[in-house]
């Protein structure tokens, strides 16, 4: 039987016509079992397992080593997400497998998401809310995000409309994007070190698996830095970030995705770190169309490849 693979995590929880469309066209589908980022010899099994003519696919890593293993049966690996970076491009086009993303309909959901963030950094929401949880009515003086400098490293989509919604705000924006973009008039283009050692609050918003942020780099951070991550967890060095958590260099840490997940490590330890579950997808529109837009792209490489 025709089967697709579903990898994400919690599809169609709000879409549940798509998998019913699925099954109308023929396929039977087979959704994460294990609820969360799927490991590289868990997937190897699964594909093993169910042959899928395509993947409907999370941020797990689909390297050459698992589509070789896949090269007879798989077209089609949908990404639902924008980035593709954890999908090795080169040997999926060399295989002929079709590789897709959802461009465009997250930008508005992390955006919103980040500025949530640093808003809940400058007045510690969270230290605020745990101190009434345990009887203890502490107030402590936080900021405002009128005439702070925010920093955005990645000045693509979503950090764009995170520098437009916090300008809103009354903020000044810098930018570091090593590929040329056309200028705004309410942002500035700056060094990635100039940028660090000026910005009041960095927020990250690049592409790939890199560490952008490492020690050497906060270090050069202003003191008490506010630190925003809702891009890729592997951009920032969570060592070194724990480090200079610790020193007061990084004073507040909001972050939303982490170089494993679902992630258990030294930061859980810190009041002055808010920490969630990868959720930048996870307003309801936003999450309705990224899976729609998914599922076409799905269809199309299917259509493409005659198996549809």
């Amino acid at each position: 039987m025709k089967t697709i693979l579903i990898t994400t995590s919690s599809f169609a929880v709000e879409t549940p016509e798509l998998l019913s469309d699925l099954m109308e066209k023929g396929f039977r589908y087979v959704l994460n079992p294990f609820g969360r980022v799927i490991g590289s010899d868990e997937l190897t099994r699964l594909l093993d397992q169910y042959r899928p003519l395509g993947i409907l696919a999370g941020t797990e890593r689909i390297d050459g080593k698992i589509l070789a293993g896949a090269g007879d049966y798989l077209k089609v690996i949908s990404r639902v997400g924008v980035g593709w970076d954890n999908v090795d491009l080169a040997a999926a086009e060399a295989m002929g497998v079709k590789v897709y993303r959802t461009e465009h309909v997250l930008t508005q959901a992390v955006a919103e998401l980040t500025i949530g963030m640093i808003l809940a950094g400058l007045r510690n929401l969270a230290g605020h809310d745990r101190l009434v949880r345990t009887l203890r009515w502490q107030k402590h003086m936080g900021s405002l995000l009128a005439k702070k400098m925010l920093g955005i490293i990645g000045f693509g989509e979503i950090g764009q409309r995170v520098g437009e919604l916090a300008k809103a705000f009354g903020a000044e924006v810098i930018y570091y994007d090593p590929c040329p973009k056309d200028e705004v008039p309410w942002a500035q283009a700056t060094t990635l070190n100039d940028l660090l050692e000026r910005a009041e609050i960095v927020s990250l918003h690049a592409g790939g698996r890199d560490v952008i942020l490492g020690d050497g780099e906060l270090k050069i951070c202003r003191q008490g830095v506010i630190l925003i991550n809702t891009a890729r967890g592997g951009l920032i060095d969570e060592n070194a970030l724990v480090h200079q958590l610790a020193t007061g260099r990084v004073g507040f840490a909001c972050l939303d995705v982490f170089a494993m997940e679902p992630y258990n490590g030294p930061l859980l330890k810190y009041n002055n770190v808010l920490v969630t579950p990868h959720i930048g997808s996870y307003a309801r529109e936003a999450r309705t169309e990224m899976e729609k837009l998914a599922m076409a792209n799905l269809y199309a490489g299917l259509r493409e490849a005659g198996c549809l």
